[in-house]
């Protein structure tokens, strides 16, 4: 879909829910609406041209927006005359990233309009951006690709004693070589990921501040998170659980290995994770609820005796199954406890059910589906094995 037609579809948006205006700020809406994530504001009027103004790199927004009306920003000071000049400073309310947007931006955009009411926009951004056009779901299937030829290498890579972290850093040098940035994008508050999470044995059963079912020790406090300096051992299972990225979209997978022979503790807890996850494809069709995938899969795993298990230990469970993927890893629709949202076509989501094993690590799987008319298509690869080296 077309920028322009993107901003069209958001104003009838604005219309509808009463704003006059929209401010957007935040990299990931100003990629989805512009075709860049330069240091920019993005004005959308509920009627109107949209205006760019861009603090830098004004040459490269010209360069990669197809927007018209795109002009430089010297600094904050120069907003007001440039509302001004649009015509922009009467107006009755204000849309904000109200999520995102730093407390001091928010407050310095009020002097800009003291009798404006201010509106929340983030939910309007996410709920537009949940449904997939063509462009972007050929980006999340590139990323599939990425992530794929990728986790075809570990067999080559994966040896006994080598640390997560020499592991994790021949996979991302696998990436980044087919061109991954080295970052995927999360927009909630203080939520930050590299490239993926790379586990072994009873790292992957340390929980970790990421709204994530696994955690990981990570190298240091300072990012305690991920892959660390433990030593990979014979027996052990190791996840690994990376997110593809092409054009500005990502995708997100997760396969488990083993370095010899898998205890049948580890075999059995895999089947019943290809069982599940095949159940809940088989599920994914409009207008199902999200809040009930979570529970089917909660009730299937509570038969088995293995419910404090799942996505994550005890108390350090996480209250969902999957999640919807696109430009950040965590958009619309969440497969999350109580959420009543629907599926509808061309949402795309990862679903990722897993089981940590103190003393034996993640047993999990992990795939990026899309969402059409009568079912779901899985996205990713390669087949869905516990892969034995």
């Amino acid at each position: 879909m077309p920028y322009s037609k993107r901003i069209k579809k958001f104003q009838a948006i604005l219309e509808e829910n009463g704003i006059d205006l929209a401010l957007i700020r935040q990299n990931a809406d100003l990629f989805y609406f512009t075709g860049t994530v330069q240091d920019a504001h993005l004005f959308i009027p509920k009627a109107g041209e949209a205006h760019l103004y861009v603090y830098r790199s004004l040459k490269r927004a010209k360069e990669e927006s197809p927007l018209k009306n795109i002009s430089a920003l010297k600094g904050l000071s120069q907003l007001e005359k440039i509302i001004n000049g649009l015509g922009f400073s009467n107006i009755d309310t204000l849309g904000l990233e109200l999520d995102v947007l730093p407390t001091g931006l928010y407050l310095k955009y009020q002097s800009f309009w003291p009798k404006a009411k201010t509106k929340d926009i983030s939910r309007l951004i996410r709920f537009l951006r949940k449904n997939k056009d063509e462009g972007e779901i050929h980006c999340i299937k590139a990323a599939s690709k990425m992530a794929e030829e990728s986790l075809k290498k570990v067999p080559e890579f994966l040896k006994a004693g080598m640390s997560e972290l020499e592991l994790s850093s021949l996979v991302e040098a696998q990436m980044r070589r087919l061109g991954h940035p080295g970052i995927l994008r999360m927009r909630m508050w203080n939520q930050e990921i590299g490239m993926g999470q790379i586990v072994s044995g009873s790292s992957g059963a340390i929980p970790s501040w990421t709204s994530t079912p696994v955690g990981g020790k990570g190298p240091h406090p300072a990012f305690g998170m991920g892959a660390s300096f433990k030593r990979i051992k014979k027996g052990e299972v190791v996840s690994i659980d990376i997110g593809g990225w092409a054009k500005g979209y990502c995708c997100d997978v997760t396969r488990p290995f083993v370095l010899g022979r898998p205890s049948q503790k580890v075999n059995e807890c895999f089947l019943y994770i290809k069982e599940l996850i095949d159940k809940l494809h088989g599920m994914l069709k409009p207008g199902v609820v999200c809040g009930d995938l979570y529970e089917f899969s909660i009730e299937f795993m509570e038969k088995r005796g293995l419910n404090e298990n799942f996505m994550g230990m005890g108390t350090e469970r996480v209250p969902f199954v999957g999640h919807g993927l696109g430009i950040e890893l965590d958009e619309y629709p969440f497969l999350s406890r109580g959420n009543k949202m629907e599926l509808e076509e061309r949402m795309v989501l990862a679903i990722e059910p897993k089981i940590i094993l103190p003393d034996l690590g993640v047993i999990g799987l992990e795939d990026t589906f899309l969402i059409e008319k009568n079912g779901a298509i899985r996205l990713t690869g390669p087949e869905q094995n516990l892969t034995i080296i």
